[in-house]
């Protein structure tokens, strides 16, 4: 397989049977997904969250996120361009910070499996967001990580949490907090010192942050 670095995406090019195209056959549907899993042969991993129906509409749920996890099983033979993009993490860079806003989180899994198997000592420090606990994914991952690896934060920000969603498990090492990922958030929070920021989420998370970490310098 391809090599990749940490945070390119793999493009799939779907033949799925409920999206008919102009001649009656099955539609071409083609989606890019992030690799969730550090470089290693001999596999990909892809970490795809099932979409459903937006609440209260008539519009269907994702079609390629339910074609994969209704029809795709061991065995079935998926059309895959090979990794690429230009959003990853590169080797030797100094301290950085890693913001993920719901799926976002995806490519910072790959960055982070990246580093504990080939820079365990880097300075990380991931802001994970969310609107609720029950949309965290990959929680047990992130807390083995903030156990195992000394210079890795791990802050989950909950925009509307539960009350549970702020009572942390005796001895995690993780920090929660009720609120969105800010630089109001990471002025508090990170030492003064340069980092290399990467950033992945939803368009009103990436509108606000990205300027205002322009702006912070």
């Amino acid at each position: 397989l391809p090599a990749f670095f940490p945070g390119q995406f793999l493009t799939f090019r779907l033949e799925i049977p409920q999206t008919q195209g102009p001649d009656g056959k099955a539609g071409i549907v083609t989606r890019c997904y992030s690799l969730s899993d550090a470089p290693q042969a001999p596999a990909y991993r892809v970490s795809i969250k099932r979409e459903a129906p937006p609440p209260g509409s008539d519009l269907p749920p994702g079609k390629s996120s339910n074609y994969f996890h209704d029809q795709v099983h061991v065995g079935s033979l998926l059309q895959v361009r090979a990794p690429s993009g230009h959003f990853y993490l590169a080797p030797g860079r100094g301290p950085v910070v890693l913001i993920g806003g719901g799926i976002g989180l995806t490519p910072m899994m790959c960055m982070l499996n990246w580093c504990a198997s080939a820079q365990p000592q880097l300075v990380v420090w991931l802001f994970y967001g969310v609107r609720h606990g029950t949309e965290l994914a990959m929680l047990a991952h992130l807390q083995s990580f903030a156990a195992q690896l000394p210079k890795l934060q791990i802050h989950l920000c909950f925009s509307k949490p539960e009350a549970s969603d702020l009572q942390a498990p005796a001895g995690e090492a993780v920090h929660r907090h009720a609120e969105r990922v800010t630089v109001d958030l990471l002025r508090r929070v990170l030492p003064l010192k340069p980092f290399h920021y990467y950033l992945c989420g939803p368009t009103p998370m990436l509108s606000s942050l990205v300027p205002a970490l322009e702006d912070w310098g």
